[in-house]
């Protein structure tokens, strides 16, 4: 029995807001309150992950208070996280509030390419123009991208964005909240399909797994609200009866692994 190769912890959308009082009248508790039990669920889990993988959405906004929140709740996880932009986080505040970058080490686009395990993070920031909340990859990204994917390299590779990067069967998935190139993502993806383990994202608030030739896409649950996510649903719902989670991921040499982990914020 071989051993994994790494674990790491898959979170998005946690929106968090400066204000203790800050709710949608679509969620039943405030994005505090869920992100302070995500980061509990995360540090009591029987095995310590690696780092957090964050796929955007950070904020409820790009209010430079919500990131001073951000630190506070967060930085209590016990072990690194690695942050994308969502559509709703200014992505140099981000940086240098949260991850501790100076002006100069600041990126636009926030992206990353790094390494762990002998396993390859590659993160692509979806926030080109588009009508919010839909996304869009630009070309500079796209070909940075396809200079990974096409590499002679034999590393397992991860991909994460933060926008919903397929099409498929739900309508306001696709035409409202997802990447407007996702056809030009995927083309570029394929390259790299014999060692491309996942695509992980976040945005739409709900545990999500999708098979495109061979291509797994997989996004988190929100540590905040959920929508709904079924065939053919033309509008974006409350999904009451989803709770809060994350994924917990193992690479191991022959297989991928993930457990969907929820928790309660109200007990």
């Amino acid at each position: 029995m071989s051993s994994a190769l790494l674990n790491f912890v898959h979170i998005s959308d946690t929106h968090i807001h400066p204000s203790e009082d800050y709710i949608k009248s679509y969620a039943d508790y405030t994005p505090r309150i869920g992100a302070e039990a995500l980061v509990k669920a995360i540090n009591d889990l029987p095995v310590a992950p690696d780092f957090v993988l964050h796929t955007g959405d950070v904020a409820y906004d790009p209010d430079p208070e919500a990131y001073t929140a951000v630190v506070d709740i967060l930085s209590q996880i016990q072990c690194p996280i690695h942050y994308l932009a969502g559509n709703h986080d200014e992505a140099t505040a981000l940086q240098q509030i949260v991850m501790g970058r100076g002006e100069s080490d600041t990126l636009t686009p926030l992206h990353f390419d790094f390494e762990h395990g002998g396993v390859q993070f590659v993160g692509v920031d979806s926030n080109g123009p588009a009508e919010p909340p839909a996304g869009f990859i630009i070309e500079s990204q796209l070909d940075w991208l396809d200079g990974i994917c096409s590499a002679d390299d034999e590393r397992p590779l991860v991909i994460a964005t933060h926008h919903n990067p397929v099409h498929g069967h739900i309508p306001w998935l696709e035409n409202w909240m997802g990447i407007q190139n996702a056809d030009d993502l995927h083309r570029i993806l394929l390259k790299a399909k014999e060692r491309l383990l996942g695509v992980f994202f976040g945005h739409i608030h709900q545990n999500v797994h999708v098979m495109q030739d061979g291509i797994l896409y997989t996004a988190a649950a929100s540590s905040w609200c959920q929508f709904g996510a079924y065939p053919n649903m033309t509008d974006t719902i409350s999904d009451e009866a989803a709770k809060p989670g994350f994924s917990f991921v193992s690479v191991f040499p022959e297989q991928l692994f993930i457990r969907r982990y929820w928790f309660d914020p109200t007990t």
